[in-house]
């Protein structure tokens, strides 16, 4: 078995700073990483194939040397387009398609979240645009909603830290708005996360998940009209409200949220105004 260091999995609330405020990508850019030049090389396999391949060391050694190499050609100003043109990104898609939970794959998967959210980092990149439209045509989105709900909670943090950056885009918030199945997907998942961490919530994805719901309520044909059924009253509750209370920010755009959506959902506004005392 392949001994992956319990150090590479960075506490969560240190890690927020650095993996949400980059996508996962490397702070230093001045130059293509060591060993990138070396031919990516692992076999072609399916999700089933995957899961028995990667028990051996062998196999998971490649796979994350691979990742790393991948890692420095997404998030590099001079290899970003060449990437994304010749789809490089298809290749962690099995990383993020597997159900399987053990540590190994919990750190690939992360690892590949880390890569994809590289090519988004930049909002006002015209690059990012283009990453947008070749991550939906490829069929990302699902399989951020799985690792959401199969990932640990880093993985769920940047996963619906990426998704917020595909909505922030006009060409992602009407692949999320318009087919009713693809709303009604997205609500299910996070509903469901949301529900599952009653007992202790995570503001790291609840940042995320919130900030997601804020862009959506922007979509200007049915944004608040559907989110107003669908958002989880839950929210407005003690323990994710003193969850919050640490990210200040992001309890302010809970209450401005339900606000907005105050046409029939008046009580919750006032519940969350109440219960974060920031009305006062």
């Amino acid at each position: 078995m392949l001994n992956l260091p319990d150090s590479l999995y960075p506490d969560p609330i240190q890690a927020d700073n650095t993996v949400m405020s980059n996508g996962g990508a490397p702070a230093n850019n001045n130059g293509p990483c060591d060993g990138a030049s070396k031919a990516i090389d692992w076999p072609s396999a399916s999700v089933e194939d995957l899961v028995v391949l990667l028990r051996e060391p062998e196999h998971r050694e490649k796979a994350i040397s691979s990742l790393t190499q991948i890692k420095c050609f997404a998030t590099h100003p001079q290899t970003k387009m060449q990437f994304l043109n010749v789809q490089i990104h298809r290749y962690l898609y099995p990383f993020l398609e597997t159900e399987e939970t053990s540590k190994p794959f919990l750190y690939l998967r992360l690892m590949s979240l880390g890569v994809i959210g590289g090519l988004l980092k930049e909002v006002g990149d015209p690059s990012t645009k283009v990453a947008v439209h070749c991550l939906l045509e490829s069929g990302l989105f699902p399989l951020c909603l799985k690792s959401i709900e199969y990932g640990n909670e880093l993985s769920q943090s940047i996963a619906s830290w990426i998704m917020s950056r595909i909505m922030m885009q006009e060409q992602g918030l009407q692949y999320c708005c318009e087919p009713a199945n693809q709303w009604c997907a997205i609500m299910k998942v996070f509903n469901d996360i949301i529900e599952k961490m009653q007992d202790e919530p995570s503001s790291l994805v609840l940042k995320n998940i919130i900030q997601c719901y804020i862009i959506l309520s922007n979509d200007p044909s049915r944004g608040c009209l559907l989110l107003r059924s669908f958002i989880p009253p839950i929210l407005t509750t003690a323990p994710y409200i003193e969850a919050l209370r640490a990210r200040p920010v992001t309890l302010k755009n809970l209450q401005n949220l339900f606000q907005k959506l105050s046409m029939g959902w008046g009580p919750n506004a006032e519940a969350v105004a109440r219960s974060s005392h920031l009305d006062r």
